[in-house]
């Protein structure tokens, strides 16, 4: 018995070593695969398809070998096999009908295997960087941010009433396990109202640690957002994260005593709320139409909230149906390669939370909101304009010379710019990334690589006009260097090119980003309740 753990033990281990290898051979295979049916393959190419066909034999080889139960890994692969045998019956020309099949450029068995086998491995592998499925239940982590330390023992538990006021109606319309836990409780600096985006790294960091499908933030402070409103509640689709406001909620005017938590109208709202978050991140949209329920209807604080709202029929209805996708995926111990992967098929599966938030948080003009990347990229390109070597530089360079630069310093800035600040979500390293901290970075990635180029075209921009209506026109003439007779339009966009190049770079470089200020530019929390 000891001795078939240990088997199993050392199966399952070189499966995991062997299996990004072999992915990578797998996209290099369905590339050959593909180049072959559309235009043929040159003698190299045939060459590293037999190369690669025999690596995955010695890799079916050792697996065999080491598999405890031979006969049973056989009856388990034997597509492979049977696929790994065909290039074999090829190489030896056994079958005069594979040769006809060549001589007359017909897809032949080779290639269907091939497809098969490619194929087999290149979804196989996709579905295994995705993770394994998740078990059909929520996990909630909540976390209480208070101020004074003498209240935090009544928001704690306000927020264990909240949840089970809430459980049952969640359970019941989505179909599945609900379960919450208090992660983490925190004592903020001071009671000033803060932005949904302030309590985001504690949240990601806190949800990578669980792991929890959402994480909801119950605090006694304001609750500002990207308009400057004063909110009870916020919350985000693309993280993942919702954010309560005691404050508003039990306010009742100026000059006015604040009502209780234990208040059963506060209570009533604040359930109303968080349900009606949930739907959002759920896929619900507000709607005052007669098939929505108060829940997604409301708005604001209700007087007249006599009992615990529930979501509408078509509401349920269409919970259920999202129910399958509702919890989290998550990749654990992931290496550099299976994080990239996980991350582009995470986002692969959520389009819409991916562009939704790039859309609304106008990238491309971001740098005007960054005074400090913007300055460190405008100071020394206003300086540059007037240099000589620059000219001499830039009227020496192709243009295909200058395009490149451009692309790699903007591609450069934007990842230095992000790694350098920490902007990935969860800001501390962590073991585990769930589903939509993945779909998050992902945002905030391409939300930095548009300010790049959005930085970029406004250096440029702003050289082309000091060049064409500043500089004096003559000046170039005088300049011993200068072989050619006159500077085109042509010349002068190339030399802007190649000035605002060096600009994104130094304003990367030294400009920097303010993490706080950044996030809040991302658009990643909803602008309304």
């Amino acid at each position: 018995m000891q001795k078939n753990r240990k088997a199993y033990r050392v199966f399952y281990k070189l499966e995991e070593h062997l299996e990004i290898p072999m992915f990578i051979l797998a996209l290099v295979w369905l590339y050959l695969f593909i180049a072959e049916l559309v235009k043929g393959l040159s003698q190299f190419q045939e060459t590293l398809i037999y190369v690669i066909w025999g690596l995955f034999i010695l890799e079916f080889l050792i697996k065999l070998i080491v598999a405890p139960r031979k006969m049973q890994f056989i009856k388990q692969n034997w597509i492979t096999l049977i696929a790994l045998l065909i290039p074999a019956f090829r190489m030896l020309r056994i079958f005069n009908a594979l040769r006809i099949l060549r001589t007359v450029r017909v897809i032949n068995s080779t290639r269907v295997i091939r497809a098969i086998t490619s194929g087999k491995r290149f979804f196989s592998a996709l579905n295994e960087a995705q993770g394994p499925s998740p078990n059909p239940e929520m996990d909630v982590g909540l976390l209480i941010a208070y101020t004074r330390k003498e209240d935090k023992e009544a928001l704690i538990s306000f927020a264990e009433q909240i949840t089970q006021d809430v459980k049952i109606e969640l359970e019941e319309s989505t179909g599945l396990k609900w379960n919450f836990d208090v992660a983490e409780d925190f004592r903020l600096e001071s009671d000033s109202s803060r932005s949904p985006s302030e309590f985001l790294d504690r949240a990601s960091t806190s949800m990578a640690e669980g792991p929890y499908d959402l994480v909801t933030v119950i605090t006694d402070v304001g609750l500002m957002s990207r308009r400057n409103n004063l909110v009870a509640a916020l919350s985000s689709t693309v993280t993942r994260v919702i954010v309560i406001s005691t404050r508003r909620l039990t306010a009742t005017g100026k000059n006015k005593a604040s009502l209780d938590l234990t208040n059963e109208t506060v209570r009533k709202n604040t359930a109303t709320l968080f349900l009606r978050q949930a739907g959002h991140i759920l896929g619900l949209k507000t709607a005052n139409s007669p098939a929505s329920s108060r829940i997604m209807g409301a708005e604001s604080f209700q007087q007249d909230l006599k009992k615990f709202p529930s979501f509408s029929t078509e509401e349920k209805r269409k919970l259920k149906q999202k129910a399958k996708k509702t919890p989290d995926r998550e990749l654990q111990n992931g290496n550099d390669i299976e994080t990239f992967i996980f991350h582009i098929l995470m986002t692969l599966r959520h389009p819409g939370k991916f562009f939704r938030p790039l859309l609304k948080n106008r990238a491309l003009f971001l740098p005007l909101s960054l005074p400090g990347l913007a300055t460190a990229a405008v100071a020394p390109s206003i300086i540059l304009v007037f240099s000589s070597e620059i000219w001499d530089v830039g009227l020496g360079l192709t243009n295909g010379t200058a395009a490149f630069f451009a692309v790699i310093s903007i591609m450069l800035a934007s990842f230095y710019l992000v790694r350098v600040q920490s902007l990935f979500l969860p800001r501390k390293e962590k073991r585990i990334i769930t589903e939509h901290l993945a779909v998050a970075n992902s945002v905030i990635y391409f939300s930095i690589f548009f300010a790049c180029i959005g930085l970029f075209l406004l250096v440029a921009v702003m050289a082309l006009i000091l060049m064409l209506y500043v500089f004096p026109p003559d000046l170039m003439q005088t300049w011993p260097t200068l072989n050619r007779p006159e500077i085109t339009l042509e010349d002068q966009l190339r030399i802007a090119v190649f000035i605002s190049t060096i600009g994104v770079t130094t304003g990367a470089l030294a400009g920097g980003l303010e993490s706080r200020k950044i996030i809040q530019h991302l658009a990643l929390f909803r602008n309304r309740v």
